[in-house]
C-alpha cells in the first residue's frame, strides 16, 4: 500500500516498494487487497471447493482454534483446530507478496478424528497434507522466529521475546475437500505472563475472540501494550503502541481520528467497522524513515522507526496514516470487481499526498518535489510506453511494472489539474470518491468500467481516461504543465517543478489545489 520526505535506503526498488522513492519515505508498505498466493495445485482445489459451496448453498460456519505461544525464543506458537465439518486433506498459504516459504514454517502436525482418535497424515508438498479417513481436528507448531526482511514484518506472522504479530492468513489452514467452508473463528489466545493481546476482531474477554473475516484477523501481543480509543461517529478509532515510544499514545491517537474525520467528510462515507492503529517499533536502532505498514479490513498494521524526537516522528506517523488509513475506504470498504490496482494504489496515494498538504504535515514544495521524484521513476520504467494502467494492474504479481502506482499518481495529479481548470476551482480529486462511494455502496460493481464512468463524467469528457487509463497515453510533464504555470527543469540530481513565476490565473489553480 503505498505514500510520503526521506532519502531511500536501500537497493533500486520494484513496484512493491514504491513509496520509497517518492522520496518522504525509506520503507514501504504492502500492497494491500490482494490473496495469500498458493502452489498451482491448491489453487485449483480450493477454487473447485468455492464453486461447489456456491452451488450446493453450504452454510459457512466457525472453526475453533487455540493458539499458544510455546516460547518466545526462538519465536514458536502451537495452534489447535477443531473443523466444523470433518475433511481429508488441508492446504496452509505458502507465499504472501514477496515473504515466501511460510507453509514451511509449519511442524509437528497431527490429526484427529471425532473422537479424538489419531490419524498418520501424509504431507503431499509444502504446506498440503492428506490423510486415508476424515478428521475434525489437528494440531501443528509454527516457527516464527525465522528472521524476515525487515520490510517484510507488517504482512507475516512473527514473534520474539518483546511482542509478536499474529496475523490468521498465514497461520489459518483451509479444508479443501469433503468439508464445508468456515468463513468465522473462535480463537483462544494462551500467551506468556505479563503479556495482553490487541485485536481487530470481537473481543469476548482478554484471551477470547471471534471473527467474522479470519483472512484479515490481526493480533498484536506483548508484555507492555498501551491503547487509547476515541468514538469517531459511529465507530470507535482505537491506537495500539507497543513498546516506548517518544510520543504519548493520546498524540497518536489525535492523528489517526483527524485523519479519519477527513476522509469521512470527504467521501461522505462512514466506517461499517470500528478501526485499529497497531503500531510496533521497525527492527533495530533506526529512525521513523523507515516503516512498513499494510491495511486488513478494519485494521492498520504499521511497524515505524522510533529512534527520534518526539516531533520527528509524530510527523512520520502522520504522513504515513494518511496513506495507509485511507485503504480503510479504498478499496477495503469497496463493493468492485476487477484488477484496478492503478486506483486504489496510485490514485490512493495521490490522495493521501493531498492529505498531507491539508494538513499541513507537508508544504506545497514537497508536494511538487514527490510529483518530480514519481515522475523521474516513470520515465525510467521500461513498460510505460507498452502497457496500460488496466494492463498494468492485471499483470502486477507477474511482472517489475510500476505503472500502478508510477504513472497511476500522475495520472491523478494531471486529472485534478484539469478537474479543477475546467471547473475553475469549483470541483476538486474529492468530488471522485464522494461520487465513487455514493454509486457502489448498495451493490458490487465492476471496477474499471465504474470508476473510468466517473472520471469521465467529473471531467466533462472522455479523452482524458480514454488516453491515460484505458491506453497507452505517455505522459509529457514538460507540455502538460505549461498551462498551470509549473515549469519542469533536469538537473543532475533529477526533475525539478517550480511554479515560481505562475501567472494570475494561473496561481488561483495552484492555491485551490494547495488548498488555500
Amino acid at each position: 500500500m503505498p505514500a510520503t520526505t526521506v532519502k531511500p535506503v536501500s537497493r533500486p526498488l520494484v513496484h512493491r516498494d514504491f513509496l520509497c522513492r517518492l522520496g518522504m519515505f525509506s520503507t514501504v508498505s504492502q500492497p494491500c487487497g490482494r490473496p495469500v498466493v498458493y502452489s498451482a495445485s491448491t489453487q485449483g482445489l480450493v477454487l473447485a471447493l468455492v464453486l461447489f459451496a456456491a452451488c450446493a448453498g453450504i452454510q459457512a460456519q466457525t472453526v475453533n482454534l487455540h493458539i499458544d505461544v510455546v516460547s518466545t525464543e526462538p519465536g514458536r506458537i502451537r495452534i489447535n483446530a477443531e473443523f466444523p465439518e470433518s475433511t481429508y486433506a488441508i492446504s496452509f498459504p505458502n507465499a504472501y507478496g514477496s515473504a515466501l516459504g511460510l507453509a514451511d514454517r509449519v511442524e509437528k502436525l497431527e490429526a484427529r478424528g471425532s473422537h479424538g482418535e489419531s490419524i498418520p497424515v501424509r504431507k503431499l508438498a509444502s504446506g498440503e497434507f492428506s490423510t486415508s479417513t476424515n478428521f475434525s481436528q489437528i494440531s501443528y507448531e509454527v516457527r516464527l522466529s525465522e528472521p524476515l526482511p525487515p520490510a517484510q514484518g507488517s504482512h507475516v506472522s512473527w514473534l520474539n521475546r518483546e511482542r509478536g504479530l499474529l496475523l490468521l492468513s498465514d497461520l489459518l489452514p483451509r479444508a479443501l475437500k469433503n468439508s464445508g467452508t468456515f468463513s468465522s473463528a473462535q480463537i483462544q489466545l494462551a500467551l506468556p505472563a505479563g503479556w495482553t493481546a490487541a485485536s481487530n476482531s470481537e473481543s469476548r474477554d482478554a484471551m477470547t475472540f471471534f471473527s467474522d473475516e479470519p483472512e484479515k484477523t490481526v493480533f498484536l501481543i506483548g508484555p507492555q501494550l498501551n491503547m487509547k480509543t476515541q468514538r469517531v461517529g459511529a465507530k470507535d478509532i482505537s491506537v495500539v503502541l507497543s513498546g516506548d515510544w517518544p510520543i504519548a499514545d493520546k498524540d497518536a491517537l489525535k492523528i489517526a481520528t483527524q485523519i479519519v474525520q477527513e476522509y469521512s467528510k470527504m467521501t461522505g462515507f462512514e466506517l461499517k467497522r470500528n478501526a485499529v492503529v497497531m503500531l510496533a517499533p521497525f527492527p533495530g536502532e533506526v529512525g521513523p524513515e523507515r516503516w512498513t505498514a499494510e491495511s486488513r479490513g478494519n485494521a492498520v498494521v504499521l511497524l515505524l522507526g522510533r529512534k527520534g524526537s518526539g516531533k520527528q516522528v509524530k510527523s512520520r506517523l502522520g504522513i504515513v496514516l494518511a496513506h495507509e488509513v485511507f485503504h480503510l475506504w479504498v478499496p477495503n470498504s469497496l463493493k468492485l470487481a476487477g484488477d484496478y490496482d492503478w486506483f486504489f494504489e496510485g490514485f490512493t496515494i495521490y490522495q493521501a499526498l493531498r492529505m498531507d498538504l491539508r494538513l499541513h504535515l507537508i508544504s506545497f514544495k514537497d508536494y511538487l518535489d514527490t510529483i518530480a521524484r514519481v515522475y523521474d521513476s516513470y520515465l525510467s520504467s521500461p513498460d510505460r510506453d507498452n502497457l496500460s494502467l488496466i494492463q498494468a494492474s492485471e499483470r502486477r504479481w507477474t511482472t517489475l511494472s510500476s505503472l500502478v502506482y508510477d504513472k497511476a499518481m500522475l495520472v491523478a495529479f494531471l486529472y485534478d489539474l484539469h478537474l479543477r481548470r475546467r471547473s475553475v476551482c469549483k470541483a476538486s480529486f474529492d468530488d471522485l470518491y464522494r461520487q465513487l462511494f455514493q454509486r457502489v455502496a448498495a451493490r458490487q460493481s465492476g471496477a474499471n468500467e465504474t470508476i473510468i464512468d466517473i472520471l469521465n463524467e467529473q471531467l466533462g469528457q472522455e479523452t482524458f481516461a480514454h488516453e491515460y487509463v484505458e491506453g497507452v497515453g505517455i505522459i509529457d510533464l514538460d507540455s502538460a504543465l505549461s498551462p498551470y504555470g509549473i515549469s519542469v527543469r533536469r538537473t543532475s540530481s533529477g526533475t525539478k517543478l517550480s511554479a515560481d513565476h505562475a501567472n494570475k490565473a494561473e496561481k488561483k489553480i495552484l492555491d485551490c489545489l494547495a488548498g488555500k
